[in-house]
């Protein structure tokens, strides 16, 4: 009986040890959780998180740097500018990465005006963009919203909803008007295409979309629900709902900048009563609706709608005279640009605008929105944006050192950085030395065995790993 409980307490106390030793074991090799990222992130001082102080870094932050006119100009020239897309410093040229791809999708890097379209598209060349979208489709692997691989059944039922069986040998364009912030898909669904398994980017949302701008109808999808448009930025599928139908003449009375009230704040609400308490939508960040008047009660507008039948009506609405809005776009002064961005600060990431919320070249094209500029949809569009003189690259062989010291005798606040796959504001130097970037990005950073998400608008370092100088291989000054 001795022997036995002796031998039961040997074998015990092995189990014991070896279990401690694989317990031991797994927690060597096991990571840590992810963690929220530090407010501020490393490198940054408390008091860099205010518009104020860097504001305080430039004595001309209230001068002028391009009027209203001239601004029209340059959105003009954009409409139509010849790519130097040239080798640089012997290799390819940094921006031409996405650039081809971005394009088939249905974006554009040139903006298009779409009431200016030609009456009549080849139905030809719907079918393409659409029939491009579809082998893009089947060429890799996505996800639904269950995170469900889609199977060939589930494509084709993409196809199906198209309705490409219905498309003319010539279109002829309609024209509309967007009533409410919308998105426009590469598919007409609703449902996502997540990018992996994690379930993160929806690659087949396009862009948002907002209130007031003209697109042109081109097609329907097979039940109704969707049109594939043209918009100023991009072309796909879109929510039928959020479109007016109309007369040009009487979409361009609508659109026209030369009275509007433009909404400087993330977003502000809108009520269908005078005594602001019949809630009726959200306008967002650099959107704008016709200026009415302004009354002690707060500012009359009107805004476009949808009628049942699909047309274009027009109703009177208001805001609270408390609003973080402005009649007419904001004067382009540094002061003006570091003010609105910092209003973003924080706000969290949302790849193409996905889920009413922005992504990094999403966040630059609302902020330019808010003077006057009107910018492509992906961060090479927009660093290709400005006159080739005001483009400054840098040659990747540099050092960390190097390019700091290039970037440091270009203009900040005015200028944007990046690559073919982002895009950032510069900041410039700070009080204490060091250069910093504000941008929104939908990722993290490593700190040894530690991961840190971000994902969302934020200052950082340009030596910190979250985005690192070496990353910004192009400097792109908007004056």
């Amino acid at each position: 009986m001795n022997r036995h409980r002796l031998t039961c307490a040997v074998f015990l106390a092995g189990m014991l040890i070896f279990a401690f030793t694989i317990t031991a074991s797994a927690q060597r090799d096991e990571k840590p959780k992810p963690l929220h990222a530090p407010v501020p992130l490393p490198g940054v001082e408390p008091e860099m998180l205010t518009p104020q102080y860097w504001i305080s870094l430039h004595k001309d932050a209230d001068e002028l740097i391009k009027n209203p006119t001239d601004i029209a100009g340059w959105n003009t020239r954009l409409r139509t500018k010849k790519l130097d897309m040239s080798d640089k410093f012997g290799r390819k040229h940094p921006l031409i990465s996405y650039y081809e791809l971005k394009r088939q999708v249905g974006l554009y890097m040139h903006p298009i005006l779409p009431l200016d379209q030609p009456a009549t598209l080849p139905g030809d060349s719907l079918r393409t963009w659409i029939g491009h979208n579809l082998e893009w489709v089947g060429s890799r692997d996505f996800y639904d919203g269950r995170i469900v691989r889609y199977n060939e059944e589930m494509i084709h039922k993409l196809e199906k909803a198209m309705n490409l069986d219905a498309i003319p040998s010539t279109i002829k364009r309609r024209y509309g008007v967007i009533v409410e912030r919308g998105d426009i898909r590469l598919f007409p669904t609703f449902i996502p295409g997540f990018s992996s398994e994690r379930g993160a980017m929806d690659l087949f949302q396009n862009t948002s979309i907002y209130m007031t701008v003209p697109v042109t109808i081109l097609h329907e999808s097979t039940d109704g629900d969707y049109y594939y448009v043209e918009s100023p930025v991009a072309r796909g599928w879109i929510d039928s709902g959020t479109v007016a139908r109309g007369a040009p003449s009487e979409i361009r009375k609508l659109i026209s900048t030369d009275n509007i009230l433009m909404v400087t704040g993330n977003k502000v609400p809108v009520y269908g009563d005078r005594e602001c308490t019949a809630f009726r939508q959200y306008l967002y960040f650099s959107g704008y609706v016709p200026f009415v008047k302004k009354t002690d009660g707060g500012y009359v507008v009107k805004m476009p709608e949808r009628r049942r039948d699909g047309t274009l009506g027009i109703a009177e609405c208001y805001l609270k005279s408390d609003a973080d809005v402005s009649i007419g776009f904001l004067p382009y002064t540094k002061r003006n640009i570091i003010t609105q961005i910092f209003k973003l600060l924080h706000q969290p990431y949302g790849w193409a605008d996905q889920l009413k919320n922005r992504d990094c070249s999403g966040t630059m094209r609302v902020l330019y929105r808010c003077f006057g500029f009107t910018m492509g949809r992906w961060p090479n569009f927009q660093l290709l944006a400005p006159p080739d003189e005001n483009i400054h690259f840098m040659n990747r062989s540099w050092s960390e050192e190097e390019k700091i010291a290039e970037a440091a005798k270009i203009e900040p606040f005015v200028t944007i950085v990046g690559s073919g796959g982002h895009v950032a504001l510069w900041l410039g130097r700070a009080h204490n030395g060091r250069y910093y970037f504000l941008h929104q990005g939908g990722w993290g950073y490593n700190e040894g065995d530690q991961h840190y998400y971000v994902n969302q608008v934020n200052i950082n370092d340009v030596t910190h790993t979250w985005y690192n100088i070496r990353s910004t291989p192009v400097f792109s000054t908007i004056k």
